[in-house]
C-alpha cells in the first residue's frame, strides 16, 4: 500500500508523515524536501502467530509513505493555485494534511483548493485525451476506445460540475477502463486534520466542520495533534503509553492513520503460518481464494486448487494447525470462497 501525503506549507506535513512513520525528518518551510518510509504494520495477531509457531521469520504488512514536498504555488498563489506532482499518481490513496491551529488557520479553505485542484489536474488530461481517443474510435471501430470515449464524456460531465469523480458514480467496469490515468480525484483521501494541543478532547470542533464531506470508503477526515504524536513517536514504548495516558489520547497516531487507511482502501489481512516463516498478506475486502494466492505467487493462482483455512480465533486458542485438525476448526475452502479477515490459510496448487 501506498500512501501519498500532500498539504501546504506549514500546514504540518512533514511532521504527520514524523507521526506516522516514526521518522525524524526535519520540519519547517522545507518545500523542496521529499522523504519516503516503508513501515511495518503492528498486528498483535502476527505476534501472537509467531509466538506459537516460532518461525524462523516473521514479515508485517507494510505500508509505504511518501512526504510529497509541499506546494508552493510555482508563480501562481495570486490565482490561489497549487500544482499536484506526479508521482503523486501512483500513490493508492493520499493523505492531505489540514492545518487546524493558529488564528490565521482557513482549514475548509485550504481543503477545498486541494479538491479543486485534484479536479482540474484531472480534467486536463481527459481534455487532452478525449478528441483523440473518440477520433480513433470512429476511424477503426475499436468498441474498447468506444467505451473508453463514453466513460470520459461521463468523468468530464462530473469534473465540468465541480464534482470529484470518486462522487461520478462509476462502477467498477468503468473504474478499470480508465485505471491506467489514475485519476487524482478518483482516489480514496485520508484528510488529517493537523489540530492544536489544546483541542485534544474536542476534536469534534474541527471534524463537526467537514461532516458533510465525509464518504464512506471514499473520503474520511482524521483530527490529530501532530507536534504530540511526534514527540510520542520518538519515545520508547512504556513512556510512550505513559505520555499517551497523560494527554487522554487512547491510540498512536501511527496506528489510527493505518487502520483508517485500510477501512478507506477496502483491505483485509490474512496469514500464512509455517516453520520457515509467519506472514501478514494484504488483499481487498471480498477478495476470493485463488486471487488471496495471487498475492502470494502468481503461479498459486494460476494453478489454485484450494484453501485450506483456520480462523485465527480458532488458531490462537488451539495453538497449531495439527491441534486446531483435530478440534474440527480446519476446513477445506474452493475457488468461490470469499477471504475473510484473520484466515490463516494454506494453499494447494498445482501448475
Amino acid at each position: 500500500m501506498k500512501i501519498g501525503i500532500i498539504g501546504l506549507p506549514q500546514s504540518g506535513k512533514t511532521t504527520i508523515f514524523n507521526a506516522a512513520s516514526g521518522k525524524a525528518e526535519a520540519v519547517g518551510d522545507y518545500s523542496k524536501a521529499s522523504h519516503r518510509a516503508i513501515i511495518k504494520v503492528p498486528d498483535e495477531r502476527v505476534d501472537r502467530l509467531s509466538e506459537l509457531a516460532q518461525p524462523k521469520k516473521t514479515t508485517f504488512a507494510e505500508i509505504d509513505y511518501l512526504d510529497i514536498c509541499a506546494f508552493t504555488g510555482k508563480g501562481k498563489a495570486s490565482e490561489g493555485a497549487i500544482d499536484m506532482p506526479d508521482e503523486l499518481r501512483y500513490a493508492d490513496a493520499l493523505m492531505v494534511v489540514i492545518r487546524c491551529f493558529g488564528s490565521d488557520c482557513t482549514p475548509e479553505r485550504n481543503f477545498n483548493l486541494f479538491i479543486d485542484e485534484m479536479i482540474l489536474s484531472d480534467q486536463v488530461i481527459i481534455e487532452r485525451n478525449i478528441e483523440k481517443k473518440d477520433r480513433t474510435a470512429k476511424l477503426t471501430g475499436n468498441k474498447e476506445f468506444e467505451r473508453e470515449v463514453a466513460v470520459f464524456r461521463k468523468c468530464l460531465a462530473s469534473l465540468e460540475n465541480a464534482q470529484p469523480l470518486s462522487e461520478a458514480g462509476l462502477d467498477e467496469a468503468e473504474k478499470k477502463l480508465i485505471k491506467n490515468y489514475a485519476f487524482l480525484s478518483l482516489k480514496p483521501l485520508l484528510v488529517v486534520l493537523n489540530i492544536d494541543e489544546d483541542d485534544i478532547g474536542n476534536e469534534s470542533r474541527w471534524t463537526d466542520v467537514f461532516a458533510d464531506k465525509v464518504v464512506p470508503n471514499v473520503r474520511e477526515f482524521v483530527p490529530i495533534c501532530g507536534k504530540i504524536e511526534m514527540e510520542i513517536g520518538q519515545l520508547d514504548g512504556d513512556d510512550s503509553l505513559e505520555f499517551l495516558n497523560d494527554l487522554g489520547i487512547e491510540r498512536p497516531a501511527m496506528e489510527i492513520l493505518i487502520q483508517k487507511s485500510y477501512s478507506l482502501l477496502g483491505l483485509i489481512s490474512f496469514f500464512t503460518v509455517g516453520d520457515p516463516e509467519v506472514r501478514a498478506w494484504t488483499i481487498s475486502k471480498g477478495a476470493v481464494a485463488p486471487k488471496a494466492a495471487g498475492t502470494i505467487h502468481s503461479d498459486m493462482e494460476r494453478g489454485f486448487i484450494r484453501a485450506e483455512v483456520i480462523d485465527y480465533d480458532d488458531f490462537d486458542h488451539y495453538g497449531s494447525t495439527h491441534a486446531c485438525k483435530e478440534a474440527g476448526k480446519y476446513r477445506v475452502e474452493g475457488k468461490e470462497y470469499v477471504m475473510r479477515d484473520g484466515d490463516v490459510v494454506l494453499v494447494r496448487f498445482n501448475i
